[in-house]
């Protein structure tokens, strides 16, 4: 008897709970579901302008970064400028901050050695009268730390708003390798045995790349995106080497250039895959880097970083003339 209340008790709640479970999977994000309606799109675009695939493919990726990142690219440079405009104010701080905290360690050394000091006062002053200099450089350095984060708070421009823009082109970067791979039927490293999505893809070429779902034979595409690729990221790594307040220390690696050294590495890995690649990934791997390349060029020509003395592009001002 107490088995079959306990049962009853139990049965209720174990099927409310599946229940809730059930219809709580019902709104879980399917990624295939994403992928899927971004090839039924292209499609349908493909049906409606009649565009070759060698056409529709840049025109597509151009209109999409222009739609979903640039936006994000536009805000991300007027930030920057904001932020650059206030580092001089923040590295200002490290030699005040310094002088002061040095400053009060040689006062608490000097009150220690006066013999009317009570023992109480030396005991609270210790800590500080023993600071060595490397601990000044290490408290002085998480002070401004602090204050930077709240003077960028201040005004809006935190740190971490600089992610937003790699948080939005990377997924789109996914997604859209994705799709170009489903529509060119590129399930394995075998071009024969490969079947397209959109049969069309096979004689809506141009040039040397007739068929977009197999790879580039002559191997121009690795290399075109491999040159893009490379003057795309040195391009935007000269500009944080011209940003910097101070000079570089020679031997020294930082971590921009620890991150400069693996985009690298990364455009060695993208032009090996490209090797392998339909023509059609490829060509969108290509449209996206000279999207970027032309995008970069233009923000560092109309909205340059303003505190640094070094400029890309020399403009005469109306004082000048």
């Amino acid at each position: 008897m107490l088995l079959r209340r306990s049962t009853e008790r139990i049965l209720p709640n174990r099927i409310s709970f599946l229940a809730s479970t059930t219809q709580a999977r019902k709104f879980s994000l399917d990624h295939n579901a994403i992928i899927t309606t971004f090839t039924h799109s292209f499609q349908s675009i493909h049906e409606v302008t009649h565009l070759p695939w060698w056409a529709l493919i840049p025109i597509t990726t151009f209109a999409l970064r222009s739609a979903w990142t640039l936006p994000l690219a536009l805000i991300q440079r007027q930030r920057i400028q904001r932020q650059s405009e206030l580092k001089p104010i923040v590295s200002a701080m490290g030699p005040v901050l310094r002088m002061n905290l040095a400053k009060k360690a040689q006062e608490a050394k000097h009150m220690q050695e006066q013999p009317t000091t009570s023992p109480s006062v030396v005991a609270t002053q210790s800590p500080l009268a023993n600071m060595t200099y490397e601990q000044i450089l290490l408290l002085s350095a998480k002070e401004v730390r602090k204050r930077q984060k709240q003077l960028f708070q201040k005004h809006g421009v935190q740190i971490w708003k600089n992610f937003m823009l790699p948080a939005a082109q990377i997924p789109l970067w996914i997604i859209m390798s994705l799709t170009m791979r489903d529509l060119s039927g590129w399930s394995s490293w075998d071009n024969i045995h490969n079947k397209p999505l959109d049969p069309s893809l096979s004689t809506e070429g141009i040039l040397w790349f007739q068929d977009l779902t197999v790879a580039d034979s002559l191997h121009v595409f690795p290399v075109i995106l491999g040159v893009v690729s490379l003057c795309n990221v040195e391009w935007t790594f000269k500009t944080l080497e011209m940003a910097r307040l101070t000079q570089r220390l020679k031997f020294r690696p930082t971590l921009t250039d620890a991150v400069a050294n693996f985009s690298r590495l990364s455009i060695v890995f993208m032009m090996a895959i490209s090797v392998h690649a339909p023509a059609a990934l490829t060509l969108y791997w290509l449209s996206s880097q000279f999207y970027s390349l032309v995008q970069n060029v233009v923000l560092d020509s109309k909205f340059p970083i303003s505190y640094t003395p070094k400029k890309r592009f020399s403009r005469e001002t109306s004082d000048d003339e």
